[in-house]
Order: C-alpha cells, then sequence, then structure tokens
C-alpha cells in the first residue's frame, strides 16, 4: 500500500473584457490556470496572489472565494518534487481576481505565452477538464457583479 501525502496549492482566474488569463507551455501543449505551491508559512490566499503575480506578471487582487478541485496522483518515478509510490492527495484552491497593475509582459518563465481568451476557447484548450469547472464559476462569479 503507498504512503499517503495530502498537499495543496493556490491560485486565481483573472477577467477582463470576457475573457480570462490562461498560461501556456509551448513543448507540453499545456493551457492552465496560474497557480502553484505554498512558500515557507504563507497562507492560501498569499500563495494563489503571488503565483498568479509570478506567472503572469499581473499584480492581482482577490475578489472571492471561488472553491477547490481535488484530485489524486502517484508517479511511478521519482520525477521533480513528488516521490515514487506516495499517493497524492491534492487540493488546488481558486480565487477570482482582478487586475491591479502589472503587464503579461513581466510573466516569469515557466511559461512560454500568457493569453487571453474566451470562455468558448478556454473550453477547447485547457489541458485540465476539471479547471473547467472553476472556469464557468469565475464567469458566473464576474457576471453576477
Amino acid at each position: 500500500m503507498n504512503q499517503i501525502e495530502k498537499i495543496w496549492s493556490a491560485g486565481g482566474i483573472l477577467i477582463k473584457n470576457n475573457e480570462l488569463l490562461v498560461c501556456h507551455r509551448k513543448n507540453e501543449k499545456l493551457f492552465c490556470l496560474p497557480k502553484g505551491t505554498p512558500e515557507k508559512n504563507e497562507s492560501i490566499e498569499q500563495t494563489a496572489i503571488r503565483e498568479v503575480l509570478e506567472e503572469t506578471g499581473i499584480i492581482p487582487k482577490i475578489l472571492t472565494d471561488l472553491g477547490e478541485i481535488n484530485y489524486e496522483f502517484t508517479k511511478i518515478t521519482t520525477q521533480n518534487r513528488y516521490k515514487k509510490n506516495i499517493l497524492y492527495k491534492k487540493t488546488v484552491y481558486f480565487f477570482l481576481m482582478s487586475e491591479n497593475g502589472g503587464s503579461i509582459d513581466n510573466h516569469d518563465k515557466e511559461f512560454d505565452e500568457i493569453l487571453w481568451m474566451s470562455l468558448e476557447t478556454a473550453k477547447e484548450k485547457l489541458t485540465y477538464k476539471d479547471e473547467l469547472t472553476i472556469v464557468e464559476k469565475a464567469f458566473y462569479a464576474k457576471n453576477k457583479n
């Protein structure tokens, strides 16, 4: 039986002019929402703000909590920070955010490009389909205000 380890990350959804911000890594054909793991003693909100800023170049401000995505995974070999034969139970917390300055030209090197895209395009492009539920929730919350 595998050892179980609970881990979490946090991120945000920025919507402007009815488009959302998506991170793209060309080699992997990866399209995803900006998110990442906490640094020492960071809260969920602090992690989300820092990760969105680093990955997109946009200075975000949290508007509302959108909920979370939960999933499990195991690695067959040791890869990056994840160890072999451990069942990881991961929770990713998401927030609807507004743009508070910055520029996508200032994103870090983790992704090749940061793109604004419509909800329809995001439905086609997003690699992780469970992120779509959070994206739809974000558009609903944004249009409600």
